[in-house]
């Protein structure tokens, strides 16, 4: 059985994906952007999370091991 905490977690998460894909079709069909030029933009956005991921991983490891010591 599927704990509910898990069940909101995923519903959250499904529900900004497609919140984000309908912004992109909406900005494409309606507005006229070039899928291109928004598919480039949305990549960049992505390199950017990844680049924060990578620099907060070892500063939260660090503050962890710093809390954890006596």
């Amino acid at each position: 059985m599927l704990n509910r905490r898990y069940i909101k977690a995923l519903r959250t998460a499904t529900l900004g994906v497609l919140a984000t894909l309908a912004l992109i079709w909406g900005a494409v069909d309606i507005v006229g952007v070039s899928a291109e030029a928004l598919w480039d933009y949305v990549w960049l956005s992505i390199q950017g999370v990844l680049l924060l991921i990578v620099v907060a991983a070892p500063v939260a490891a660090l503050l962890r091991f710093i809390r954890r010591r006596p």
